[in-house]
């Protein structure tokens, strides 16, 4: 059971966040994705001096974007990273300010991938696009001037998730090695019940009604799904290390904490961090609130460890 309250910092601010940019109730897919979008633009991040640099994956049907985050010039890790947003809302915008702090603190490439989004492309469609960019990534691996060898995989919520999805395929496939996976907040499976849905039912930032919707809106025919859709059901031996941060006003705080203790169990090397007076979605207010900005810090620097082995 939660013990610590909620960071005064971040409640405050949260609460201007929802001031500014009220939340509505039973919001469309598109009103809630003109939500994050807003919020990003009313709550930017400052200048960063992180270079940036966008780029087009042209695949069947398709072009997702891609856009690189470099800290400096040089030879380098790279971390293909996943925003959230439910599957459903987020996008490379909503996250750029803080995929530049993560370059920045980690001092690696950050690719952060605008992948196919649901209702309108539902699992398996996300999936797909995150692992076509990794495969790209290590394909254009010298002429992206990162190194090959050291490719994590990250994401935040249902990012996270995607992330998990991509490491999964990739051992399965014998695809492009992954050196690390950095899981913040994962969304892991369609379980309700656990007793962090029950205390954090309703939250400035995620509640559980929003995850009943978002997985019914990601997965409308769970019995095509496998285990990159749902990974609290994937056998998880000989996936990469794994760094996986929760908050503790988190309705996902609970199966974020289980998936860590599974990944040990099956012998993955795994670090569970514990955030217990932050919520959902605290890496967005990292430059307003010193809290969430130390716990980024301290992503930064696992990420550095990591991919500088």
């Amino acid at each position: 059971m939660t013990t610590i309250p909620i960071d005064p910092e971040l409640d405050a601010y949260n609460a201007s966040v929802a001031a500014a940019v009220p939340r509505a109730a039973g919001a469309t897919p598109p009103a809630r994705r003109a939500r994050a979008e807003a919020i990003a633009l009313r709550f930017a991040f400052p200048p960063d001096g992180v270079a940036r640099a966008d780029h087009w994956l042209a695949l069947p049907g398709r072009e997702v974007p891609v856009r690189l985050y470099r800290p400096r010039a040089g030879r380098l890790p790279a971390l293909l990273y996943l925003h959230g947003g439910g599957w459903v809302a987020g996008s490379i915008a909503t996250h750029d300010g803080f995929c530049a702090m993560l370059a920045r603190d980690a001092g690696v490439v950050v690719a952060s991938v605008h992948y196919r989004r649901a209702p309108e492309n539902p699992w398996p469609a996300p999936n797909d696009d995150a692992y076509a960019a990794l495969a790209w990534l290590a394909a254009d691996a010298r002429a992206l001037d990162i190194d090959a060898r050291r490719i994590g995989v990250g994401g935040d919520s249902a990012g996270a998730h995607l992330a998990i999805g991509v490491a999964l395929e990739a051992r399965d496939r014998n695809g492009p090695p992954v050196a690390s996976q950095l899981l913040i907040y994962p969304v892991i499976e369609p379980e309700f019940t656990t007793a962090s849905y029950a205390r954090h039912a309703v939250t400035a930032t995620l509640t559980r009604d929003d995850m009943i919707e978002f997985w019914r809106l990601y997965l409308p025919q769970p019995g095509n799904a496998d285990a990159r859709a749902v990974p609290g059901r994937a056998a998880l031996a000989g996936l990469p290390p794994a760094h996986v941060v929760v908050a503790g006003h988190d309705p996902l705080h609970d199966e974020g904490a289980s998936f860590a203790g599974r990944l040990a169990a099956a012998g993955v090397v795994t670090t569970l961090v514990e955030a217990p007076a932050l919520a959902h979605g605290f890496v967005r207010a990292a430059p307003f609130v010193p809290a969430a900005r130390a716990a980024v810090g301290a992503i930064g620097s696992a990420m550095a460890a990591a991919l500088n082995r």
